[in-house]
């Protein structure tokens, strides 16, 4: 699978009806067997629950990862035993846009801590998620794929955090300044590497 076909199920998580938690709230997931094994997506930032974790840009401790923004930790961890249940051991593949690009990461550090590391990681436009370098340290075991399309503002924030790992520059700003209509998928859709051939 390409990094676009992993951007088409991070698309999929915003229109169908989550497999695991609530639809209204910023824990949700869906979970799709592909050709190149178990997927699961967390959409981003849609609804007023979404928002609220966006914004709780305190930090919280975890061992093994650091500081962690807390509210993208609390969205993963309402679903955690969800997730895993539905894993059930097997070798997954973490993807989502903004928020759920963020979830996913903070789903791979809890699966690094408890020594079942994912296949990979497909993130989309994520904010950053931690203020120290442990969780990139507890991430460089496993493929993480991050894309930042443009001069989309939101892997930009928040101010004084790190990403999980170093974004790929994609695509071409629609403006010159720093904006939030690079962050739109389908934008990123098109800039992704395997775009091109899907249309064919």
């Amino acid at each position: 699978m390409t990094p676009y076909d992993y951007g088409l199920l991070a698309q999929e998580a915003y229109t169908s009806k989550p497999d695991i938690g609530v639809e209204d709230s910023a824990s949700r997931a869906i979970v799709r067997q592909t050709a190149a094994g178990l997927v699961v997506a967390f959409p981003g930032t849609n609804n007023i629950p979404c928002w609220v974790a966006d914004l709780d840009g305190m930090t919280t401790f975890v061992s093994g990862a650091g500081e962690l923004h807390k509210g993208f930790w609390d969205a993963w961890q309402a679903i955690a035993p969800a997730v895993k249940a539905a894993v059930a051991g097997r070798p997954v593949t973490f993807v989502g846009h903004s928020l759920g690009a963020a979830i996913a990461q903070m789903a791979a550090l809890d699966f690094v801590i408890a020594g079942t590391p994912p296949r990979a990681v497909y993130g989309f436009e994520p904010p950053r998620i931690c203020t120290t370098a442990a969780a990139r340290a507890a991430l460089s075991h496993v493929p993480v794929y991050l894309y930042h399309n443009g001069k989309d503002l939101v892997p930009e924030v928040p101010i004084g955090f790190q990403h999980g790992a170093y974004p790929e520059d994609i695509g071409t700003p629609c403006w010159p300044i720093p904006n939030i209509s690079d962050h739109m998928m389908a934008r990123v859709l098109k800039a992704l590497p395997g775009y091109a051939n899907a249309q064919h």
